[in-house]
């Protein structure tokens, strides 16, 4: 099994090991900074353009292209591959690094989930951004894993389910599909944006409303959405 990776950092491509690449894991990594993730497959990394779009948005002269991306994803040759991309800033310089995982996709039909409350502000600074400050997050993960469950739905300081440790949150109810609203604290998320997209040119009702635990538990279709998982449906 081949040890060393590619990556690319500041301008460099370089070879890393796992441990180093583990080591800007969010959550693990403690800098002040931002992150993207980005799935690719046969060498297609897709929305690309707009994850780099938000990271320069929050994070000022991040200095990286998707032909970068593309480049470190066929450098590492996996088919299925799940692309990290993290600006920091670290004694008064702004860095950046590209790195590439083995990725395998979830077969799973459904997820199983646990509720877990936090005391996030909806108004928290970070909310709207993938910050590297993301240890609620980990360890809500975690903590469902532990459960031996696949996800954490968070619960805010006002109550509400914002999104998951890893996901945006969407139910059915009463024949509308819901999903937080960005006040909630929840991110905005690349396929957030184009499921509710998706859904508005189906001519169907999509509203940003709080959620809560009631209406999650007892909503009769319920589902997650990432970058790298697509659209999952979930249960508690």
């Amino acid at each position: 099994m081949r040890k060393q990776r590619i990556i690319y950092i500041d301008g460099k491509y370089i070879e890393a090991d796992i441990k180093t690449i583990e080591a800007f894991t969010p959550g693990v990594f403690q800098a002040r900074g931002v992150f993207e993730t980005m799935l690719a497959i046969g060498g297609k990394v897709f929305d690309v353009e707009t994850h780099l779009k938000r990271l320069r948005s929050t994070f000022k002269s991040a200095g990286c292209s998707s032909g970068v991306v593309h480049r470190v994803v066929k450098a590492n040759g996996f088919n299925v591959t799940r692309v990290r991309v993290v600006a920091w800033q670290e004694g008064g310089q702004k860095h950046i690094a590209v790195m590439a995982l083995k990725y395998t996709l979830s077969k799973k039909k459904i997820f199983k989930v646990c509720l877990i409350k936090t005391n996030r502000s909806a108004r928290s600074c970070s909310a709207n951004t993938k910050s590297l400050d993301y240890r609620l997050f980990a360890s809500a993960y975690q903590k469902a894993k532990v459960k031996g469950l696949d996800e954490a739905l968070l619960i805010n300081r006002q109550g509400h389910i914002f999104e998951a440790s890893r996901s945006n949150v969407f139910i059915i109810h009463r024949g509308r599909i819901i999903t937080p609203p960005l006040s909630s604290g929840c991110l905005n998320g690349i396929t957030r944006q184009k499921v509710m997209g998706i859904v508005r040119k189906l001519g169907l009702p999509v509203l940003e409303k709080n959620l809560t635990v009631s209406m999650v538990r007892t909503a009769p279709k319920a589902f997650l959405t990432n970058s790298l998982l697509g659209v999952q449906p979930f249960q508690f």
